[in-house]
């Protein structure tokens, strides 16, 4: 409560500080690879009157390895853990790998040169691998098997606020909705403890919505030296309307350098730093012995890496990043980050 309080205030105060009128030939001077921030970064920039903007990214994430806050776990450390949904006694059922595919379409377009509008819909697909273990005595191994999603996510609408553009400074404000319209009780089949094949509602992490509305708010500033970029960016996704849970609230702040490398291409590294909450609220049909059907072994603190590459086309501009965890500290059992990717195209007219 105390955060999502202290980014109100923070809007609201941003968005009554005096604008400037855009300095023209400051624009076309910083009109160049960088003017876009790293790929992975969204709503980090604003439009002049009448500009449009679409944008297409795709980004994949990898993840392995269990942890315990900062602790990586074997398969055998979480065997020896009690299952809170119920029968067998212990967790019996173990996540080896999960890759999650992502496709983003967004658009954008000021009506003023105060005001940009930004919305996006998302389309997801993700997989996982996992093991079964016999529920007692040696707890052998049964077998490996897979289980799948996919379909669309969720759809956000947005108003960003410009603040300060001038003398290569750059300051705006975020505020939008989010509506998670992604099936939020998907089934697949899997393999139980006992050795049979049984189709079952999917963990949480495998869903693709939970059916929430979740309100979104940023602030971003940049600075441009010549060939440099600076930026900075504190981002939040609060929920404000959910049906049986929600995936947790979570704030971002994310660091950036920028430097172009020619006329049309650009270098860039970022630290993102994510405070995840847990899930709010559960659904009772699941119940399966693994740790992904516990709502409070999700979210944490994760710091990551990135260094990505912008360059512009004759139409629009493609960037690329990658990235991969410094440190996490999970609320667990759960699987940590291994690397994510992320690239794009955007068309500016």
């Amino acid at each position: 409560m105390f955060k999502s309080f202290y980014f109100s205030l923070l809007l609201i105060f941003s968005i009554n500080i005096s604008t400037e009128p855009m300095d023209h030939m400051d624009h076309m001077k910083n009109h160049s690879a960088k003017m876009h921030g790293p790929i992975g970064l969204m709503g980090d920039h604003f439009h002049r009157k009448g500009e449009s903007m679409v944008s297409i990214r795709y980004m994949e994430m990898h993840m392995n390895h269990n942890y315990l806050g900062t602790n990586k776990l074997f398969d055998q450390n979480i065997l020896e853990l009690p299952n809170p949904t119920g029968m067998p006694k212990n967790l019996s059922v173990v996540p080896q790998d999960m890759y999650m595919d992502m496709v983003m379409l967004g658009g954008m377009y000021a009506p003023s040169d105060y005001i940009t509008l930004m919305g996006m819909i998302m389309l997801e697909q993700k997989s996982m691998d996992l093991r079964s273990y016999k529920p007692m005595m040696a707890r052998d191994k049964v077998g490996d098997f897979s289980t799948r999603s996919s379909g669309l996510s969720s759809i956000n609408m947005s108003l960003l606020f410009k603040i300060l553009d001038r003398d290569g400074s750059k300051f705006h404000a975020q505020l939008g909705l989010q509506s998670s319209i992604g099936k939020n009780n998907l089934k697949d089949n899997v393999l139980t403890p006992m050795g049979t094949i049984n189709e079952m509602i999917l963990p949480y992490g495998m869903q693709l919505g939970d059916k929430s509305y979740t309100l979104l708010s940023a602030l971003t500033y940049s600075k441009t030296f010549e060939i440099w970029k600076f930026g900075g960016q504190i981002k939040s996704r609060i929920n404000v309307k959910n049906d049986q849970w929600n995936f947790g609230d979570s704030y971002e702040t994310n660091l950036w350098v920028q430097r172009d490398l020619n006329q049309i291409a650009a270098w860039s590294l970022r630290l993102k730093f994510q405070d995840i909450e847990s899930i709010k609220g559960n659904n009772q049909n699941i119940n399966a012995p693994a740790q992904t059907a516990n709502p409070l072994n999700y979210g944490g603190k994760i710091l990551t890496s990135g260094i990505g590459l912008n360059i512009m086309l004759p139409k629009g501009s493609v960037g690329l990043e990658f990235y991969k965890p410094i440190t996490q500290d999970l609320h667990g059992p759960q699987m940590g980050m291994n690397w994510g990717l992320q690239a794009g195209y955007h068309l500016s007219f």
